[in-house]
């Protein structure tokens, strides 16, 4: 009861990078801490105080919390500068996470690092190392439901990575075209499959001036998780004595997409001749920007692919189609909408219902699931891509335990949609709305008899307090009701003081 007091009486961060991400002046070291509590009505926390919170709230239980940052970003520069001596800079980021309370598991640890990271910028590229908040796609990245195939949902890990942070504009096109690209290796540890690894790149092209009102936006990203050894893979005809391969030819094969030279060796069954080495996962990315004097529009579609018949397009129109609103105009009103954001997300087709082993695009995608990677495309317990398809553990047991013929995700079939609102009072708080409604059908596999309807909702105030400067106070409400999750209720509330 103590506890549950404690976190009554204190206001806790909204842990989108809204306010992570206030201007200071480039260069300089800033600092923040805060310090907060849930408490909550059911056994489980509401779905959107925890979703893409990249793994820093508990599932379950209330809990107090304890969270510091410490962070270097680039100077400022004009295009000039790229030809002068502040051609290269540099700088690094730091984030813990103490959370009091809920029992502490290897997935869910008492003490956490989202941030840990070091960045050094050479004209348009940059190269860090480190763990790092991030999320990959086209859309907006504020109050997005969760891009599908990389949404910021799961803890981060350690990556080394190329890329250019911004699109680059290419010189020989007058600033008509440009791109932005990354390449990047990452080391999955403490996972439930030791010594796997993350391959990931992506591109992007923009068309359309700096100054033109409309621009279009396509790309894509690819993700693959591979390696690694597990004892449950031991015996089985996935893998040669539990181990999957790692050299370095079957690296290029999984980085082409292209199937190994053998059917089976030495490294690899049958299992990775015949499906491709490891666990891919990305998307198809297409967007549409127009900018006016008051208002900038963004509409965008995340095409997910889980295998080939998904980059061939079989799966249509499977994905996250969003409709970004944000507003330009000076605040000359009471309340203003400064953001809305509008998502529907469908993942039912995935290529018909039907696996065929011998077919060009074999179907039944799965999304998620893999055989090898028994907890497919998640990390430490949170789903990597979109949290709508959600681990089996956080639906409800007769649910969870009802239906257990299809692996981690047994809810992949899901049709939902979302709306996120901020706005903000001339004298007053900052409001931050999430609400989404989702219809969930099983699987292919193992379908559920009847279609079940989930709701949750999240309202959230920010205030600034005057009298204490860089001081932000937060009162968070959230709320699940229907028949996926247990229905839960919470209050999350904090402090933060930033330097």
């Amino acid at each position: 009861m103590r506890l549950l007091y404690f976190c009554i009486a204190l206001f806790l961060l909204d842990t989108s990078l809204a306010w992570a991400q206030q201007s200071s002046s480039a260069g300089v070291v800033r600092y923040s801490a805060d310090i907060g509590g849930l408490a909550t009505s059911a056994p489980q926390n509401p779905f959107w105080l925890r979703a893409n919170q990249y793994n820093t709230t508990p599932v379950r239980g209330s809990f107090a919390t304890v969270r510091v940052s410490m962070m270097r970003d680039y100077k400022a520069r004009p295009d000039s500068a790229l030809k002068g001596k502040s051609r290269f800079d540099w700088g690094f980021g730091l984030y813990a996470v103490a959370n009091v309370g809920p029992r502490s598991t290897g997935d869910n640890p008492a003490v956490l690092l989202p941030d840990a990271y070091v960045k050094v910028r050479f004209k348009y590229l940059e190269l860090y190392g480190g763990n790092r908040r991030e999320v990959v796609g086209l859309g907006d990245t504020l109050l997005t439901s969760g891009f599908v195939a990389w949404s910021g949902n799961a803890m981060p890990f350690p990556k080394i990575q190329l890329h250019t942070p911004d699109f680059v504009p290419l010189g020989f096109t007058k600033k008509l075209i440009a791109i932005r690209a990354g390449y990047a290796h990452g080391w999955l540890i403490d996972s439930y499959i030791q010594g796997s690894y993350l391959h990931q790149k992506y591109l992007y092209g923009r068309i359309g001036k700096p100054n033109w009102r409309i621009r279009i936006y396509g790309g894509l990203n690819h993700q693959v998780q591979w390696g690694g050894h597990a004892d449950y893979l031991i015996g089985t005809p996935l893998a040669v004595n539990g181990s999957l391969s790692t050299s370095f030819q079957d690296y290029l094969s999984l980085v082409t997409g292209r199937y190994p030279d053998a059917l089976e060796n030495d490294r690899f069954t049958g299992f990775d001749g015949t499906n491709r080495l490891g666990n891919h996962v990305g998307s198809y990315d297409l967007a549409l920007e127009w900018t006016g004097n008051k208002a900038n529009w963004l509409l965008y579609h995340q095409h997910m692919y889980d295998d080939a018949s998904g980059l061939a397009l079989q799966n249509v129109p499977d994905g996250l189609t969003g409709l970004r609103f944000l507003n330009r105009q000076k605040a000359n009103s009471r309340f203003r909408f400064q953001r809305v954001v509008l998502e529907w997300l469908t993942t039912t087709n995935q290529s018909g219902p039907t696996f065929d082993p011998t077919a060009r695009y074999q179907g039944a995608d799965n999304y998620f699931n893999h055989s090898q990677y028994v907890q497919g495309w998640s990390y430490r317990g949170r789903t990597i891509g979109t949290p709508f398809i959600m681990p089996r553990s956080d639906l409800t047991p007769a649910i969870g335990n009802g239906y257990a013929g299809n692996g981690y995700y047994p809810n992949n079939r899901v049709v939902a949609w979302y709306a996120g609102a901020t706005g903000m009072f001339r004298r007053g708080p900052t409001l931050i709305m999430r609400t989404s409604y989702s219809r969930n059908f099983g699987s292919y596999k193992q379908p559920y008899p009847d279609v079940f309807h989930q709701l949750s909702t999240y309202l959230a105030a920010q205030w600034l307090m005057p009298k204490f400067s860089g001081t932000i106070l937060t009162t968070s409400f959230a709320l699940d009701r229907g028949e996926l999750m247990p229905d839960s209720f919470a209050s999350y509330v904090s402090l933060k003081k930033m330097w």
